[in-house]
């Protein structure tokens, strides 16, 4: 099936220009260009496009006032603004749009782009989730420091030294990374007191995770939310990436899968972060309903939005291109036995990891969810669960710092 994408920019040449390259990107994008906004806006309305690029500066309507009222009329529309007069740093506080693409575009970005965009879209088949996914208000960019370290690993010539650098400059981040880096974890007979030092113990795939982790939650620090205190959201965060990583070793998985463990760990609870962000109301719905109910939080948040917080977490990732791996164990979080045929998967990694730093350090005041005894026999690892348990509470540092 083919997409409708509208492109929207007062300039003839640049719209003109635009749809051209486009078309010629991908044989199934149906593209077509508008001059006036209010002209593109009436389109919407007629028939609403799967992804609406729009400049951000036009004279009758600036591209986030016209991507705001195409939220409104079409929510499940991905709505991404460009502009040649404004750095990614301030485009990434228009929070009508879902993507960013700074003028004069580069035609290889921007394919990139609409296709992770699309890749998202795709992974949401639920409609309601769509809905819900779609219409969101705010939700954070790439950080740019991710997205340098990933240029710098792009260069593999003096690589370490420059991450490095790129750490050093964030004393909280800093913190973090020694922190990990000294952890019973990796087994070092010395003190690592120094960046450069952390980045050849960890590997440069951590390092970023903990980036992209680290700027996430600055990016959330001051959202309020009834009854959750996000640094034990943040902090059980850590403590399920650092405990995939000791499952990983255990089971015998490859240095990648433990990597794509540890990025699944740090992130699995960002759906929440976003729901609450964006619909604080009904995310306090939920929180009453799960304390009334004495229930865990989870199955209310998949009540009151009729969607599931994992599954959010897997679009947010899947719209920044993460790796697929990492996104499916998230995803996979809401029915985990459902896969249990192909036996000890990251997923498993992932549910484990989740259940035992729950267990030791709960994320909020709500009840528990239940460990599911018969898929953790299914998979092989039912025995083995005391053992990493003890292996939690002996070594895990302290991430609430």
């Amino acid at each position: 099936m083919k997409r409708c994408i509208y492109v929207v920019d007062d300039e003839a040449e640049v719209t003109d220009t635009a749809v051209l390259i486009m078309r010629g990107m991908d044989s199934q994008w149906e593209v077509t260009g508008f001059k006036d906004p209010l002209e593109a806006l009436a389109a919407v309305r007629a028939k609403a496009p799967d992804l609406i690029l729009a400049d951000q500066l036009m004279p009758q309507m600036q591209g986030s006032q016209l991507l705001e009222q195409v939220r409104a009329v079409s929510p499940k529309t991905i709505r991404i603004i460009m502009s040649a007069h404004a750095g990614l740093n301030k485009l990434t506080l228009i929070t009508s749009a879902h993507q960013y693409i700074a003028k004069p575009f580069d035609t290889i970005e921007l394919r990139r782009v609409i296709g992770r965009s699309f890749a998202a879209q795709g992974r949401l088949e639920d409609s309601d989730l769509q809905a819900v996914a779609t219409s969101l208000r705010s939700i954070p960019s790439l950080p740019g420091t991710y997205d340098a370290l990933l240029r710098e690993l792009r260069n593999d010539r003096n690589a370490t030294t420059n991450i490095a650098r790129l750490v050093a400059q964030d004393p909280g981040l800093t913190a973090k990374v020694l922190q990990l880096a000294n952890s019973p974890l990796f087994g070092q007979h010395y003190l690592i007191d120094s960046p450069i030092e952390a980045v050849m113990c960890l590997g440069t795939d951590m390092i970023a995770a903990v980036v992209l982790a680290q700027s996430l939650f600055h990016h959330y620090e001051s959202v309020s939310a009834a009854a959750m205190d996000w640094r034990k959201v943040w902090s059980h965060c850590w403590h399920t990436a650092y405990l995939t990583q000791h499952v990983c070793r255990e089971m015998k998985f490859t240095r990648i899968a433990g990597e794509e463990a540890f990025l699944a760990g740090l992130l699995h609870e960002t759906g929440r972060f976003v729901l609450a962000d964006n619909y604080p109301e009904r995310f306090r719905a939920a929180c009453q309903g799960a304390e009334k109910m004495a229930s865990p939080l989870v199955p209310r948040l998949r009540e009151v939005f009729r969607a599931s917080p994992y599954q959010v977490a897997a679009y947010i990732l899947e719209l920044w291109g993460m790796p697929a791996n990492a996104i499916g164990a998230i995803a996979a979080q809401d029915a985990p036995a459902a896969d249990q045929a192909n036996g000890f998967t990251l997923a498993s990694v992932l549910y484990v990891a989740d259940g035992i730093a729950s267990r030791q350090a709960p994320p909020d005041a709500f009840a528990l969810e239940e460990w599911d005894s018969a898929y953790l026999e299914a998979v092989g690892c039912l025995e083995s669960i005391p053992e990493w348990e003890k292996f939690s509470t002996e070594s895990k540092p302290d991430y609430s710092r």
